[in-house]
């Protein structure tokens, strides 16, 4: 669980960082659900519509999220437990492939998709649906949801949503609205609750992104100050320094200074990750800087997490261009995983070796 939180600091953040479709039809706890146009199976059942008196759970997923790798164990032993009384639906969505002369064709992304399904078909026991190259059914459902982040699940029956969140969450909702004992309003009023303060934060990003376009340091200060836990703090650090990392690396690299292994609540390997992102965009003393303050933060990592900051910091090591340094690293890393939490260990290896092999 803890590298799948790990990982989805940063991801959520690029993905929340993208458009958002404002004229998509709100959609909230107890209302009927949008259309379903499927641009085709994977593998599994070709479901395109919901039918009165059954369960369905579909979840959103990307061959290139961490996060919903880490899940599709869980979601396939859940599709096992509730055969006959649910169908899961996995869509793949937001996974198409730029290239040099733009995005990956129709036929080409579904080929690489199926690819990388029957590579890893024993962990996805379910039914698997490709979204259209215009995210239209993410566009609909989750972004309609205020939902800017993957993996996430909605649980639908007799037609109407009863569910949305994280499908590493939804064992107990799932077993009540398959048995008819879910209190539908009561999560409704939680839900929504959870919704505005997710638009009020989205609002704020909106300002934060044109803030940072007009070098606004004042504002992106104030900001960064109005967080009043200091992990709430380290957040708004930490989504400054990825937000501005391409865009203004200057910007991201004074905050990083300012901020890298001074927050208190804030894991090291956090530190580490956006230096990965950071360093890309330096050159000379200012990237061996980020290198260096990268290393300082892996070190003070806890033992129990040491494992995920060697592996960033590996990262970070790879993007100045010391490839021989980004495998000593990674070494480094395997060999920290010993501390990490029995739970989560296997993921962990495996997510290690991935980065790797990404450095040879």
């Amino acid at each position: 669980m803890r590298l799948r939180n790990a990982i989805a600091i940063i991801s959520a953040v690029l993905v929340g960082a993208s458009a958002f479709a404002e004229d998509a039809k709100p959609l909230t706890i107890g209302n009927k659900v949008p259309a379903f146009p499927v641009d085709g199976y994977v593998k599994g059942k070709n479901i395109t519509n919901f039918e009165p008196g059954k369960v369905y759970v579909v979840e959103f997923w990307a061959t290139w999220c961490g996060p919903c790798i880490s899940s599709m164990p869980h979601l396939s032993d859940m599709a096992d437990k509730f055969k006959g009384k649910a169908d899961f639906i996995s869509v793949n969505t937001w996974d198409y492939s730029k290239k040099a002369d733009g995005k990956e064709s129709v036929a080409e992304h579904k080929a690489r998709v199926q690819d990388w399904v029957s590579k890893n078909d024993q962990k996805m026991r379910y039914n698997i649906a490709f979204d259209d190259d215009k995210d239209t059914i993410s566009t609909t459902w989750m972004r309609a949801a205020g939902q800017n982040g993957i993996p996430c699940a909605f649980i639908v029956k007799d037609g109407t949503v009863n569910w949305i969140g994280h499908p590493m969450s939804m064992d107990k909702p799932l077993e009540e609205i398959v048995n008819g004992t879910f209190d539908v309003e009561g999560f409704k009023v939680d839900f929504e609750k959870k919704a505005k303060a997710a638009r009020d934060a989205q609002e704020a990003q909106r300002k934060l992104m044109a803030d940072m376009k007009a070098g606004n340091k004042e504002a992106i200060d104030q900001y960064i100050a109005s967080g009043s836990a200091q992990q709430t703090k380290g957040n708004r650090v930490m989504q400054v320094i990825q937000m501005s990392a391409t865009s203004n690396p200057t910007m991201a690299f004074d905050y990083f200074k300012s901020y890298a292994g001074k927050i208190e609540g804030v894991d090291a390997y956090n530190w580490c990750g956006a230096a990965r992102m950071l360093v890309k965009g330096l050159k000379g003393d200012d990237q061996a800087q980020v290198v260096k303050m990268s290393e300082e933060c892996a070190n003070m990592s806890k033992p129990d997490l040491a494992a995920i900051a060697y592996i960033y910091h590996a990262g970070v090591l790879y993007n100045a261009g010391n490839k021989e340094g980004a495998l000593a690293w990674g070494e480094k890393a395997k060999g920290a995983v010993k501390d990490y939490p029995e739970t989560g260990r296997d993921s962990v290896v495996k997510f290690i070796e991935q980065q790797i092999a990404g450095f040879k």
